[in-house]
């Protein structure tokens, strides 16, 4: 096992700067999500820590020792590093076996294989077989098909094999479940999240997807403009985003006007308590943006109290419904059109409401607030 240490790290090409001094620690033995839009330097990133591109500025060190540093530049060959593709990009006239050897020792007829059964280690260390790697990422007895005649999982599931043939102190995973369906992404996600644990590999995982974050990892780096803007567990980010656009970034959430008082603050959906970010004051009195999450509110019909509504649509997804709602009166966020920004509540997958129905919201639990205009 060992530890990734990203500092200050800068990479530009031309006159487009890329990375503009990420840092970033990944524990030994973790599985950390780097979570970004589209440019915003993540797999710039996976390449320079994989020695793929030679960093402007800044450090790299794995397991301690300093790999690019602006002097010493270790070759991506001895970095001790595996690799996985977006793609998989398993060479299409091997087999799944040959796929899984290659690079990990010259065979004298030109193509590169792991040691035979006979001389066999731990799976995923030198000396291991193919035969034992392919039991490992779930293909025992595929050893001898093409990549065609794969589905994408397990083109990907061989492609993670091949990753871990050499026994790597440290596993780079490029989107490698973007291009399959969403049903075989939440599969193969969990297979590749089982080997890696049980295997104790430090891993990093590039994603654009915040609930493939989120539900894999151990730590969620936030990547935007080149930069960390935040880094935690993915509960920590969830619960206390540090600015509003990352509250939006990192899941669905309602960002509505309301006043604090005390401990509490003033909401279109009721008075409910504050929830302060570890480390930061209170905050003062007086106007604020509040994050209310859409799993905190419930829509009624009827009188009562909460925020009058008109339903705008109903999305059913099984097990929950998201409801969209327009404010009927009071300020959730105001447009220039003079109109309130609509509403998103996460009910019950059974609930039924016909659009334009008048409903009523309120919200549980306790909320995160940032000062009017951060």
């Amino acid at each position: 096992m060992t530890t990734l240490l990203v500092s200050c790290l800068s990479k530009a090409f031309g006159s487009q700067p890329v990375l503009t001094g990420i840092d970033l620690e990944v524990p030994e033995g973790s599985l950390t999500a780097v979570l970004g839009p589209s440019g915003s330097g993540k797999t710039t990133l996976l390449r320079v820590v994989a020695g793929f591109e030679r960093a402007d500025r800044g450090t790299v060190t794995v397991g301690g020792t300093p790999v690019d540093d602006g002097h010493r530049f270790v070759p991506s060959e001895q970095r001790g590093i595996g690799y996985v593709p977006q793609e998989g990009s398993l060479f299409p006239h091997l087999t799944v076996e040959a796929n899984v050897a290659f690079g990990v020792r010259r065979h004298p007829r030109g193509w590169r294989r792991l040691t035979a059964p006979s001389q066999r280690g731990p799976a995923g260390r030198p000396g291991a077989s193919v035969g034992a790697l392919l039991d490992m990422v779930g293909l025992a007895g595929l050893g001898g098909r093409y990549p065609h005649q794969l589905s994408g999982g397990q083109q990907q599931r061989v492609a993670l094999a091949r990753a871990l043939a050499r026994g790597p102190s440290l596993v780079l995973l490029d989107e490698p479940f973007s291009s399959l369906d969403a049903s075989l992404r939440a599969s193969v996600r969990a297979d590749v999240q089982g080997v890696l644990r049980d295997r104790g590999t430090t891993a990093v995982l590039v994603t654009h997807d915040q609930d493939e974050a989120l539900s894999i990892a151990d730590q969620v780096a936030v990547v935007r403009g080149g930069r960390v803007g935040q880094c935690g567990t993915p509960q920590q980010l969830y619960d206390h985003p540090s600015t509003p656009e990352l509250a939006r970034f990192l899941g669905d959430a309602n960002l509505v006007t309301g006043t604090v008082v005390g401990d509490r603050v003033d909401t279109p959906f009721g008075v409910l308590p504050l929830r302060a970010a570890p480390g930061t004051p209170p905050p003062a009195a007086g106007l604020v943006t509040a994050l209310v999450r859409p799993e905190q509110l419930r829509v009624e019909t009827g009188a009562g109290p909460g925020m009058p509504a008109l339903v705008l649509r109903r999305e059913f997804h099984g097990h929950d419904t998201l409801v969209t709602v327009e404010p009927a009166v009071g300020p959730a966020g105001e447009r220039g059109n003079g109109r309130a920004d609509p509403v998103s509540i996460r009910a019950d997958g059974d609930l039924v409401l016909p659009v334009r129905a008048p409903v009523r919201v309120t919200a549980t639990g306790s909320v995160l607030v940032w000062p009017t205009g951060s």
